[in-house]
């Protein structure tokens, strides 16, 4: 009797278990900044015996099982790098889908036959596989992604180069993502954001937003310079392609040049103004999509008057005619009013005296939220603590939480981090996490170092679809 209430017993509780909702399989697909290697990520992943995540160099429909002849050799390796990569990641294994763990190296066994996946038939290479061993993972695979690929992504592009699938022990797949471009994003979610403020939204931004380089390759190019210059991969209208929508702009003045105007990062001159400038009016004109053009800092040049800055303003009107958002609307309005006028550049320019000067072309300046730190323990601290107590959500004035390290002088002098890069590769996997799961509800406008690898433009789609109409 009392064996026979117990099963009864086990199998209601096994019942309850199988009726509760679970949770939805995610997957992420993001690019590191120190060496450019394609990033998988996951979360609510069931990490059965048998799973695996395949990276695609084409889009999977499906997966199936072969097997090598025997004592066909294969080799393995064990790749130890990894944004948030640690005793409990799993381990990269590249093209045929072997598995080991974190400290040892795969050898063939010629004994015996080896299985393996590929996709479409066999038409499909199966680039890299990955064991889950965790519900909720971030791995960097190893395998180097190619910004050439980037340079090809047009305002019609979706998906391209790289796809991600979860599969379990027979092919099936549970969950795919892909390197994905976000060229109209918010017009996509019009229907949702239409009535809303740019305050009412989470929108990715670009920290110094101009310092990049054309075709640069960190491996071959990197110095003490572009170690603690450059802070993106993407060019103005590739960061505006794949979803940012605030741009971080520091304008300095260089008298003896042709071309007056330039993005500096600190002393350090990068990109012309005019190119910058360019990218952003040719995107706006083909997407309709709102972009904040936030002046902020004026390193080099300006001095304390107010003549250079007369002059960039000028120079700005001219450049972006009708295409800027009249200060008339102020920042309460939303994103129909703006599109209503076919308007969408919003100047947001920081520094108080110039806006009064100019009331018919500037915003006043968009706050950002600057933590100043070094290390990702006060990061943290930084970024919970002014959203915590963020008293600004009551006004309609953006607001952007700067989500990056900064190294101080002797930091960079001596070298001390390693560079931006590998202080963003530190950080960007877990401001993606805490974004996407604790802070993003209340968040505004975040601006990260390579935003590539983030995940910060999905968390902005699935926040913002939730948005109340």
């Amino acid at each position: 009797m009392w064996q026979a209430l117990f099963l009864l017993l086990i199998g209601a509780a096994w019942a309850q278990q199988q009726s509760l909702p679970t949770k939805q399989l995610k997957l992420w697909l993001t690019i590191s900044a120190r060496k450019r290697f394609l990033e998988v990520s996951w979360q609510h992943a069931p990490a059965r015996e048998g799973d695996h995540v395949l990276l695609t160099a084409q889009n999977p429909t499906n997966f199936e099982r072969r097997v090598l002849p025997r004592g066909t050799p294969l080799a393995a390796f064990h790749s130890e790098e990894g944004s948030g990569a640690g005793e409990d990641q799993p381990a990269y294994v590249p093209v045929h889908g072997y598995t080991s763990t974190p400290s040892s190296v795969i050898r063939a066994v010629p004994s015996s036959n080896h299985q393996y996946w590929v996709s479409n038939g066999g038409s499909v290479e199966v680039v890299a596989a990955i064991k889950p061993s965790l519900a909720a993972q971030w791995f960097t695979t190893g395998v180097p992604f190619d910004y050439a690929l980037s340079r090809n992504v047009t305002t019609h592009t979706d998906c391209y180069g790289y796809w991600a699938s979860y599969i379990d022990d027979q092919g099936r797949i549970l969950s795919k993502t892909c390197l994905r471009a976000y060229p109209r994003w918010m017009r996509d979610l019009r229907p949702v954001i239409g009535e809303l403020r740019l305050r009412d939204l989470f929108i990715p931004g670009t920290h110094d937003s101009g310092s990049y380089r054309p075709n640069f390759d960190p491996l071959l190019r990197e110095n003490l310079v572009t170690k603690y210059a450059l802070t993106q991969d993407d060019n103005i209208r590739g960061q505006l392609l794949h979803g940012a929508r605030y741009l971080d702009i520091r304008v300095g003045y260089y008298r003896p040049s042709e071309e007056k105007f330039f993005i500096y990062h600190g002393i350090t001159k990068q990109r012309p103004l005019q190119e910058v400038i360019d990218q952003v009016k040719d995107f706006v004109l083909e997407t309709n999509e709102i972009v904040i053009f936030g002046l902020k800092e004026f390193p080099v040049g300006f001095g304390k008057g107010l003549g250079v800055h007369r002059l960039l303003v000028s120079y700005l009107r001219e450049q972006f005619g009708d295409l800027l958002v009249h200060p008339s609307l102020s920042w309460h309005a939303t994103m129909n009013d703006m599109w209503k006028l076919q308007q969408n550049v919003i100047l947001a320019y920081d520094k108080e005296e110039v806006v009064q000067d100019f009331p018919q072309l500037l915003f006043g300046g968009v706050e950002q939220r600057w933590g100043n730190v070094q290390t990702w323990m006060r990061l943290e601290r930084h970024l919970r603590f002014i959203n915590d107590f963020d008293v600004s959500r009551f006004s309609s004035r953006p607001v952007v939480d700067m989500a990056e390290l900064t190294p101080e002088t002797w930091d960079v002098i001596l070298d001390k981090h390693g560079g931006l890069r590998k202080m963003a590769d530190n950080i960007n996997w877990r401001i993606s996490q805490l974004y996407r799961d604790e802070l993003g509800n209340h968040a505004n406008i975040v601006a990260a170092d390579f935003i590539r690898g983030t995940t910060l433009m999905d968390t902005a789609l699935e926040l913002n679809r939730r948005k109340p109409v």
